[in-house]
């Protein structure tokens, strides 16, 4: 009996993302386009840092050791970018990562307000109102600013999920040695 087995390798529920897409002005959870509305945003969960996104790969992420102090950028491919969690009704938590230039500056002028209230309401999340994208002039071309409003912090009922970050491998390689360097 030669029955395959369904891995579950390429169904789209397993990937537990949003992303916002300006060119098309549309928010997408977990390949699916939704509208968004209300938020809550954990922001002991801001992660920033160097990215390279690219359309059908995953994303691949470097990250400041501390926020404020900004690494070192590992290529000239890779823009400043940052992942938070976000909880979505009826999505549950979700990761928002992005280095595009609009977002970047819609989630800066968001942190500008956020940043401040952050050690006041440690523990706590931020309940956020969606307001729509603006459009921006930005270099030769146009973008779409994501607009926010914080509304209120709440007590987190649940926690995001902690995602693991891949462990480099300790090779040869990685440490710059050649083969036929090996010290043995």
């Amino acid at each position: 009996m030669n029955e395959v087995i369904d891995l579950g390798l390429m169904s789209e529920g397993s990937s537990e993302y949003i992303r916002f897409k300006p060119s098309v002005n549309a928010w997408i959870a977990d390949g699916d386009e939704l509208q968004l509305e209300d938020v809550l945003l954990d922001p002991s969960t801001l992660k920033v840092g160097w990215g390279k996104i690219a359309e059908g790969q995953a994303p691949e992420w470097t990250w400041d050791e501390k926020l404020g102090k900004k690494s070192p950028s590992p290529s000239p491919e890779h823009r400043r970018g940052f992942s938070v969690m976000l909880k979505i009704k009826d999505k549950g938590w979700r990761e928002w990562s992005a280095n595009g230039v609009g977002v970047m500056k819609g989630f800066s002028e968001l942190w500008q307000v956020v940043g401040l209230q952050v050690k006041e309401n440690e523990g706590k999340a931020v309940h956020l109102k969606y307001k729509g994208a603006r459009m921006e002039k930005i270099g030769q071309g146009t973008t779409r600013i994501p607009e926010f409003e914080v509304k209120t912090w709440r007590e987190m009922t649940d926690k995001p999920p902690v995602k693991e970050e891949p462990v480099a491998e300790d090779t040869n390689a990685a440490r710059g040695l050649v083969d036929d360097e090996i010290p043995f």
